[in-house]
């Protein structure tokens, strides 16, 4: 995920940075920003200045260069983004393909759980029922019984 974001922000960078090369047709080229291009003023003397020693760039400001200078770079980075990207949806929808069959033993396992105890609960509703016609026989025969005595 770290390169995911990484890569985002080098082509954030490099869409946001200028081009340091001369536009076609062009003869010159634009100075860099935060150069001057007017001369130090000379001190009568015919010896040039010395040069400025450079500022040390950031790994930020050097990708930034790298991008402009290769147009190609800016491109192949985007590409691996989008097989980076692909790879890990691949790879989470693996991921989830595996928890799903992992736990589908225990989904079937549940159903297969109350069907059996559904199954139990209407061969002891229907057993206490036989019970109750027997009973009710029993009685039946009882008062028939107690009715013909008493009359």
């Amino acid at each position: 995920m770290r390169i995911v974001v990484l890569l985002a922000m080098l082509t954030a960078v490099a869409s946001a940075q200028p081009s340091m090369s001369p536009a076609p047709g062009s003869t010159t080229a634009a100075p860099p920003s935060g150069s001057t291009t007017a001369a130090p003023p000379s001190s009568g003397s015919d010896v040039p200045p010395a040069p400025a020693p450079p500022a040390a760039k950031t790994p930020r400001e050097l990708c930034a260069e790298a991008m402009n200078q290769d147009p190609t770079f800016a491109q192949s980075i985007l590409a691996t983004l989008g097989k980076n990207v692909d790879q890990e949806i691949v790879k989470a929808h693996e991921d989830a393909n595996y928890h799903v069959q992992k736990n589908e033993r225990h989904v079937i396992l549940a159903y297969a759980a109350m069907w059996v105890i559904a199954a139990a609960f209407v061969m002891f509703l229907w057993r206490r029922q036989q019970a109750l016609k027997a009973e009710i026989a029993v009685l039946r025969r009882d008062l028939e019984a107690a009715a013909k005595e008493a009359k």
